[in-house]
């Protein structure tokens, strides 16, 4: 969720728009819709669901939402789902039922009051969950009711359970809409005359509305901590060897070479399949590179100052080592002065200057 309220929603008027021609075609036909929203964290998916559920003409909402728990919630989405529409479908939850006696008493419900139903965060759902979705999404002609569902599609690497599921409905049974970052005209309207560069600001955040707005909050002055404990909660959730590789790309201001990754990471062919699956790392060529620049910074700030100038020390040695390759003098003064390593920072600083 970002810290935009409704009304501050930015370039999303053409979602807003296909959500209230889908609601209307549900009531004019009385066949159902599954629009499936994606983006990654922060982008504002649930803003903009909730802009537009809490319209009056929405009517009836009901509202679910999958957990990041090591263990998820048995139909977690439609257990909240139910607590709201009460009736045969708290009563069959509350047996411990089956995905097949969920999706026949959720049809039910919906067909006797058609519903928007919104099921946020599929990239945390348990695999009963997604039973229930693959048995609606097969009888949409019988269920009268508009589903919202919401992922982090940079999280959802080529085995993810979600992508197998959604694979194996008929392809016209999910529509899909992907949810763009904000442009740097957007981002300089929401930094209005706060005095924040907007150039800045969209280059480290890279449009994310959660990050623009809460650096924004903070009135532009160094990292926000509740930006700093989005990303570091993030990273809490890789394992050690990802954590590792996360760390390493986080001392190169620029994108780390996979040649120089090799250099600082023994063997992270694994962490690095693991950063990339959960979106914080992202491939360009034979690079990687943070997403986006400020969670970069939160990585690296984070680093023991000894681990930090360990891996500058690596870096430095592998850049000055290649051989073929061209030096960036500033990139070696960088990573010198990250080390502590006064002759080199003497001598680098100097030519680059």
């Amino acid at each position: 969720m970002t810290s935009l309220d409704a009304g501050a929603l930015l370039e999303r008027s053409a979602q807003l728009a296909l959500f209230d021609d889908r609601l209307a075609a549900v009531r004019r036909d009385l066949r159902g819709r599954l629009v499936l929203v994606s983006g990654e964290a922060g982008i504002g998916k649930t803003a903009l669901l909730r802009a537009f559920c809490d319209r009056p003409r929405a009517g009836r909402v009901l509202w679910g939402g999958c957990d990041a728990l090591h263990t998820p919630r048995a139909l977690g989405p439609f257990v909240d789902v139910a607590e709201q529409a009460g009736g045969e479908l708290a009563a069959v939850i509350g047996r411990a039922a089956t995905p097949t006696a969920v999706a026949a008493a959720l049809t039910d419900d919906v067909r006797r009051q058609p519903a928007i139903l919104v099921l946020e965060d599929l990239h945390w759902a348990d695999e009963a969950t997604l039973d229930v979705i693959r048995l609606l999404a097969r009888r949409m002609g019988q269920v009268p009711a508009l589903i919202l569902a919401t992922t982090r599609a940079d999280e959802l690497d080529r085995s993810h359970p979600l992508r197998m599921a959604l694979g194996e409905l008929p392809a016209d049974a999910v529509e899909r809409v992907a949810l763009a970052p904000l442009s740097l005209a957007a981002v300089a309207e929401l930094a209005g005359t706060t005095g924040v560069d907007a150039a800045e600001l969209h280059r480290s955040t890279a449009g994310n509305p959660f990050f623009v707005s809460e650096v924004l909050a903070a009135h532009g002055d160094a990292v926000p901590e509740t930006v700093r404990d989005a990303v570091l909660a993030r990273a809490a959730r890789l394992d050690p060897e990802a954590r590792t590789v996360l760390d390493a790309v986080a001392v190169e201001p620029m994108r780390v070479e996979l040649w120089l990754l090799e250099a600082l990471v023994e063997d992270g062919s694994a962490g690095l399949d693991a950063c990339l699956a959960s979106g914080m790392l992202r491939a360009a060529g034979s690079a990687v590179g943070f997403r986006h620049e400020i969670a970069r910074v939160v990585i690296e700030e984070a680093l023991a100052p000894h681990r930090r100038a360990l891996l500058a020390r690596r870096a430095l040695e592998a850049l000055t080592a290649s051989i073929g390759r061209r030096a960036d003098l500033a990139r070696l003064a960088h990573h010198a002065e990250a080390a502590d390593d006064a002759e080199a920072v003497l001598r680098y600083a100097i030519a680059a200057g």
